[in-house]
Formats: structure tokens, sequence, C-alpha cells
């Protein structure tokens, strides 16, 4: 858990998921100011508010804890910020090329879908009143100071349908209360109420969620493979008067039909898989390669690299008969030597000078060139500039 261990860093990660993980907040102070300097800045807030078209859902404003009305006029977002509103930008993770690694690296870590939203809060104000998210969160403050209250579940382990509007916040105080400056880390797990409000200077921090699976998410992905079967399509008996007995009959035969399911070997393993690969960022275009153009510009010093946002994985079919795997995209490829299979997987790049170390018997233009061709073509591989 590489990523993970950076961005919790200097607290041991070990430590943090068997004492912290899931159950209480905590607050890591940072070892350095700038710990987050190459992940985002006031710069790259400006690129997005300058150049990106924002509208809600995607920006609103918050402020004393009520949603501000809808403004698509870039001219009335400072204003908004300088009578104290506080800026939500949702889902960076598609906008900022290295807040999209981030997303996907903790992702790939922890097995569980992420996203990040930015918060942008003018000076000695609170855009929210107290409330809990449904999901887990990592707080990693950017610029500024923010003060931040944490205080108790009311309820265990709430599911999205489950807000914090429909609750009755804690009467009892919080047990954390803790200052974020830039570079610091808090995680709060979901179900725990908590509010902030920034210091003597604007804020700006990103708020990674973390939607974690339950049981209630295995049973929604045991209800799709079993509407795949058309015994659990049909509908039930009709039944008047109170005459029951064919419908119990027919109930009675589906919760057999249901025992047998959960019976078989390899249900839990399919879920499993299915959650290695399910809510992927899509593969990146790269133009004009991935159109089958210029894909070898310096020759046999050219370098690839993989897709940034996946982590390769590959499955042996027969000999030199591998599937490979990134994100979502899953390929064949047929008459591929062990050497070389192992060689690309263990690598983030290569060039085409190292192919032709592992495997000298190969053809360029009749083995390794359509190789190559084809994992650019399909945005597998990319070209390293």
């Amino acid at each position: 858990m590489k990523t993970w261990q950076e961005v919790l860093t200097p607290f041991p990660l070990a430590q943090f998921f068997a004492e912290y993980w899931t159950q209480k907040a905590i607050y890591i102070s940072a070892d350095y100011t700038h710990k987050f300097h190459n992940l985002f800045s006031w710069n790259d807030l400006n690129y997005l508010l300058n150049y990106h078209k924002l509208q809600e859902p995607d920006l609103h404003f918050s402020m004393n804890g009520k949603s501000l009305p809808q403004t698509q006029e870039p001219q009335n977002w400072s204003d908004r910020l300088r009578q104290g509103a506080t800026l939500i930008v949702n889902g960076v993770h598609h906008r900022v090329p290295t807040v999209a690694k981030l997303a996907a690296d903790l992702r790939h870590e922890i097995g569980y879908q992420t996203h990040v939203n930015l918060y942008c809060s003018p000076a000695k104000q609170q855009g929210f009143n107290c409330h809990y998210d449904t999901h887990d969160v990592l707080i990693l403050q950017i610029e500024g100071n923010k003060k931040w209250f944490v205080f108790s579940e009311t309820v265990l382990y709430p599911t999205p349908e489950m807000k914090s509007s429909s609750q009755l916040p804690p009467k009892n105080p919080p047990y954390l209360e803790c200052i974020l400056k830039a570079g610091d880390v808090l995680y709060i797990p979901r179900g725990h109420w908590h509010y902030a409000v920034a210091c003597e200077h604007p804020s700006l921090h990103l708020t990674v969620g973390i939607e974690c699976q339950t049981g209630l998410d295995w049973l929604g992905w045991l209800i799709h493979e079993l509407q795949q079967n058309s015994y659990w399509r049909q509908s039930l008996s009709l039944y008047a008067d109170n005459n029951t007995q064919i419908l119990e009959q027919q109930l009675t035969s589906l919760k057999q039909h249901l025992i047998d399911t959960l019976n078989q070997p390899d249900i839990l393993h399919k879920y499993i898989d299915a959650l290695a690969y399910c809510d992927q960022p899509p593969i990146p275009i790269s133009l004009p390669a991935q159109i089958g153009n210029d894909i070898f510009p310096n020759g046999f010093m050219t370098r690839f690299t993989w897709s940034p946002l996946h982590h390769l994985s590959t499955k042996q079919i027969g000999e030199e008969h591998y599937q490979v795997q990134i994100g979502a995209k899953r390929i064949d490829l047929k008459g591929i030597p062990v050497n070389l299979i192992k060689n690309l997987c263990a690598r983030d790049e290569f060039s085409l000078l190292d192919i032709a170390d592992w495997v000298p018997e190969l053809d360029f233009d009749g083995d390794i060139a359509p190789l190559i061709t084809r994992l650019v073509t399909e945005g597998i591989l990319q070209i390293k500039n």
C-alpha cells in the first residue's frame, strides 16, 4: 500500500488500519508543510474555474449550513467567496491528472471506489452544519488552516439512504478537535458527525471519499446475478381468499434455489473478482497513437508505459496464450513467449531495445511491432513523452 503510506506518513500504516479504520477519527500531522504541493494548488483551482465549464451539481456553494441558489456566472463566484460562502467542486479526480492518479492508486490498494471533492473556504467561515457522511473520508489539507470537530456516531454504519439530515445530532462533546495545516491529514469514519471552521486565512482542502462495500452490496450483486435466470423473473402466483398454498410452494422453491446458488463453490470468488474491476476509471485516451499514428516516434528508443490509472494483471490460458486485463478492458494475446510477458508485466516502462534484449529471437516487423501496436491502440499501453 505505497500510496496509502505516502498519504498517512509519518503515521504507521498497519496501526492506522488496526486501530482507526472504520472505528474512530485520527488527525495526522505532516512531517513537512508541502506534503501535497504536487497534488493540487491554488493555481489548479484557478485553472478549473477559468477553463472548465463547471455547473451544478459539480460546482456549488454552501454558507452557514445552507446551500446557496445555483449560479452559472463565473463573475458571481468570487463575490460569493468574499461574502463568506464555501466553494465545493465535486469530482476533481475527473479533471486533474494528479488527483486522478491518487484516487486510482488508493482504489487499487484498498479495493473500494474512491472519489475526490474540493472545498475552498474563506477565512473564519463555516460552510456546513454538523453532519455525518455515509462513506469514509480522508481530508488532505492543501493550503491554509482549518479547525475540525469530530463527534461519535449516533447511527452505526449508515447507508447512503440514511442521511444525517434526518437524524438528531449527538449531545456529547467532540472526541477530537484539531487544526489542520498544509500537509496534514484527517480521517473520519462514516457515521461520525463533524464540522469545520477555516482559521485566519482561506482554506483549501481535498476530501477523498471511500465507498466501502458492505453485506448489502454483496446482496445487491447477488440480485443482479439472479436476474440473469428467468426462474427469478417470472411472476409470483396469485392468491385469493387467503389461499396461499401455491404461493408458498413457489417461494419455497425459490428459497431452495437461492440456497443452491449460495452453495456454489465459486460464488464468493465471482463476487471478489467483480470487486476488483468494478468502478474502475476509464482507459485514458492517448492521441494520435491510439488511432495507429506515429506509434514509434523515436524508433527503437521509443519508450512505453502502462496506463497511469490502472494496474496490469495477466492470466495464462495456455502455452504462449495470455489474458491481459487492465481496468475493465480484457484482451487475449497469443504466441507470446513467457519471458516477454514476464518482463513486460514486471516493469512500469520499457523501450523497444529492452524487448529486443528479452526476446532476441523475435522479429520486429512480424512479432514485436504488431504486439505493441495492438496494446497502444487498445489504450493499454501509452507512449512515454
